[in-house]
C-alpha cells in the first residue's frame, strides 16, 4: 500500500511530528491534506509547500481534492475526540485509518530501513537532533523524524524532519499511549527514565513494564545505550536486559563508579562557558576530544548517547567529531536569545518537575550572577495533579515565578475543573515564601506582564504548550536576538 500512495489525509497535522510527515510526503509527490482545530499561523509553511490545511474538523474535507488512500490522525485527537467528524468519515468511506505513529512503523519496515530511537522520560528531541547532524551528508544519511525543530538543518531553515538518502531512519521513541511500540529499531538511545504519563500508565512499574515491551520488540541483535542511572540500572536488572541485549553504558566517572560499570562509555574533561560544551569520551581503550557549539552543560550526555549510536552504526569517529560542531541547537530547548540590554531569555519546552530543576540549575551555573524570573505553562491537568508537590519544590528555586494557565492538549479541562489550577501552583509558592504571580490565560501573556519583566534578569519562559505562540510580542518590545549569531 504504501508504494502506491497518491493522496493522504492527516487529522491533527498542526502536531511536531504529524506536520513532519505531511513535508516528507508531500515531497514524495503524495498529495497531502490536513486538519487543525483552530487557526495557527506557524502552519502557513505547510500551505506554501502545496499542503490544503483546514483550520476546523468537517467529514467534508477528508474528500477535498479525491478521496484520500490513507488518513492519518494524532492520538491525541482519538484520546479527546473518538467522534470526531473526519475519522467518522474516514471509517463510514472504508478509508485506511491509522495513527501516524503506526504509519511510521509500518512504513519503515516496509521500506527495510535500519531504525535508531530514543527513548526515555526527557531529552529525546535533543539527541535525535544531535545524531541527525552526526549522521547527515554521511553514508548513514537518515530520515529523522523529530519532535522538535532543529536549528539550520536544510538552507538555514529550523525544520523537525531531515529526509536525507541513506537507509537509516531517527525518531523519537514517545511512550504516550505505548506509541513507540509501533517501532521496532536497531539502535535505542535512553538519557534519563523517570516516571511519566500519569494519564496512561497508573504507576512507575506499568511505565516500566511497557519499555520493556518496547524493548522486547526491538530487532534482533538489538543495541541498548544506556546512561547509568539509579532507575535505568535497577530497570535493567529487573527485566534481565542484559541476557537478551548488548548494552553500552555511559556517564561522567563519578556514575560508572556508583554503580561498578567497569565497562562503557566514561565522560571526562567535561568543560562549559558561554561557547559550548568541550569534553572528552574514553570508550574501547581509547579517548576521543569532542565540542558541541550549544548550551547547557547536560547537552554532554546528550551529545555521548547521540555519538556512540553513530560509531556503532558505523560512522567513523572522525568525520562524528567533525560533524558534531554542526549543531547549533533544537528550537525551544535551552534556546538563548540576548536582549537590548543585560537581559537574557531562554525557551523551554520542559514539562516534568525533574526537567525544570535541570534547567533551573543550567542557568544559574552559567550566568550565576543574574536574577531568574522563570515563566511556567504547566502541560497537562493529570500531570500537574499527580506531581504537585514536585512542581513546587522544582519552581521554588527560581527568584520570581510567573504562572501560566495549565495547557490541556488531549484532556478535557472541564473534568478537571474542580481538581486542579494554576492558581494552586502560585499558592503554594507563596505559602513556601516565593515571590510568585498569576499570569491567567496564555493568549493575555503580554498584559498580563507588562512591566514585570526585567532587563536585568534571565527570563525563561518554559513549557510544552502553545506559550511560544503569545511572547513573540514580548521578545520584539525587548529586541530579542538569538544568542549565538
Amino acid at each position: 500500500m504504501f508504494r502506491s500512495l497518491k493522496k493522504v489525509h492527516i487529522i491533527g497535522i498542526g502536531g511536531c511530528a504529524a506536520s513532519a510527515i505531511a513535508e516528507y510526503l508531500i515531497k514524495q509527490q503524495i498529495l497531502v491534506t490536513g486538519s487543525e482545530q483552530k487557526h495557527r499561523s506557524d502552519l502557513t509553511y505547510l500551505e506554501k509547500m502545496g499542503i490544503t490545511v483546514f483550520y476546523q474538523h468537517d467529514q467534508n474535507q477528508v474528500s477535498v481534492n479525491g478521496q484520500p488512500d490513507l488518513v492519518l490522525y494524532s492520538p491525541a485527537i482519538m484520546a479527546l475526540s473518538p467522534n470526531n467528524p473526519e475519522i467518522l468519515a474516514a471509517k463510514a468511506l472504508n478509508i485506511p485509518l491509522m495513527s501516524w505513529q503506526a504509519f511510521i512503523g509500518d512504513y519503515f519496515n516496509a521500506l527495510g530501513s535500519r531504525g535508531i530511537t530514543v527513548t526515555g522520560s526527557e531529552g529525546k528531541g535533543t539527541t535525535a537532533g544531535i545524531l541527525t547532524m552526526i549522521l547527515k551528508g554521511t553514508h548513514l544519511d537518515p530520515l529523522a523524524i523529530l519532535g522538535a525543530r532543529l536549528k539550520n538543518v536544510q538552507k538555514d531553515l529550523h525544520s523537525n524532519i531531515y529526509a536525507g538518502n541513506g537507509k537509516t531512519y531517527i525518531l523519537e521513541g514517545d511512550e504516550f499511549n505505548r506509541n513507540f511500540h509501533n517501532y521496532h529499531p536497531s539502535i535505542n538511545v535512553m538519557i534519563n527514565f523517570s516516571y511519566e504519563h500519569p494519564e496512561t500508565y497508573p504507576d512507575f512499574g506499568a511505565y516500566q513494564q511497557a519499555f520493556y515491551e518496547f524493548f522486547k520488540g526491538m530487532q534482533k541483535s538489538s543495541l541498548l545505550i544506556l546512561r547509568a542511572q539509579t532507575n535505568t540500572i535497577d530497570f535493567v536488572e529487573k527485566y534481565q536486559l542484559a541476557q537478551s541485549h548488548r548494552i553500552i553504558w555511559f556517564g561522567k566517572q563519578k556514575d560508572m563508579n556508583q554503580f561498578d560499570l567497569r565497562e562503557g562509555c566514561i565522560i571526562v574533561n567535561h568543560h562549559l562557558d558561554e561557547k559550548g560544551n568541550t569534553f572528552e569520551l574514553h570508550y574501547q581503550g581509547k579517548k576521543y576530544h569532542f565540542f558541541i557549539p550549544a548550551l547547557p552543560g547536560y547537552l554532554v550526555y546528550n551529545a555521548t548517547g547521540a555519538i556512540l549510536a553513530a560509531l556503532e552504526a558505523g560512522l567513523p569517529i572522525d568525520q562524528i567529531q567533525l560533524n558534531i560542531q554542526r549543531f547549533s541547537g533544537m528550537v525551544r530547548r535551552f534556546d538563548l536569545f540576548k536582549t537590548s540590554g543585560k537581559g537574557i531569555f531562554i525557551t523551554d519546552y520542559g514539562h516534568s518537575p525533574h526537567s525544570i530543576s535541570h534547567i533551573i540549575k543550567e542557568i544559574k551555573t552559567i550566568f550565576p550572577s543574574q536574577k531568574l524570573h522563570l515563566i511556567f505553562q504547566p502541560h497537562l491537568f493529570s500531570r500537574t495533579f499527580n506531581f504537585f508537590n514536585e512542581f513546587v519544590a522544582s519552581l521554588s528555586t527560581a527568584d520570581r515565578t510567573s504562572i501560566v494557565d495549565i495547557y490541556p492538549a488531549r484532556e478535557d479541562p472541564q473534568q478537571w475543573e474542580n481538581k486542579i489550577h494554576s492558581k494552586q501552583l502560585t499558592q503554594a509558592l507563596h505559602r513556601k515564601g516565593c515571590k510568585s504571580y498569576y499570569v491567567g490565560p496564555v493568549y493575555d501573556i503580554q498584559n498580563a506582564l507588562a512591566g514585570k519583566i526585567s532587563e536585568d534578569e534571565i527570563t525563561c519562559f518554559i513549557g510544552a504548550g502553545d506559550m511560544d505562540q503569545y511572547f513573540n510580542e514580548i521578545f520584539q518590545q525587548f529586541q530579542a536576538k538569538p544568542y549565538f549569531k
